[in-house]
């Protein structure tokens, strides 16, 4: 159908959200059952493993370099999607802005 239904489309791209969501909380979850069974099966604590990761002694100079620069990576990668989150009411706002009629048709 070349004439959709706004309507119908928001419901599309709510649902699809929806199963992405869920789909996320599914993957945390499963990373949360598999960091608590390592924590567990190595009988430490994660405040003991923050403390042990945080003191440069622990590691050679060339891990301590290694991991440093993997710590940076994650950050710069995280926050690198969170930039890229649209927020909802900017976007309606942009699209009020334009001032765009009802009957007309958004070309790229």
């Amino acid at each position: 159908m070349f004439f959709s239904d706004p309507e119908l489309k928001l419901e599309q791209d709510i649902t699809k959200n929806d199963l992405s969501a869920q789909q996320l909380m599914i993957r945390i979850d499963s990373l949360d059952r598999e960091i608590k069974g390592l924590l567990s099966e190595l009988n430490i604590s994660p405040e003991k493993l923050s403390t042990f990761v945080a003191n440069q002694e622990n590691f050679t100079e060339e891990n301590w370099q290694e991991l440093q620069k993997q710590r940076q990576l994650l950050d710069e990668k995280l926050n690198k999607e969170l930039s890229n989150v649209r927020d909802p009411r900017k976007v309606k706002k942009n699209h009020e802005d334009r001032n765009i009629q009802r009957h007309w048709l958004f070309v790229r």
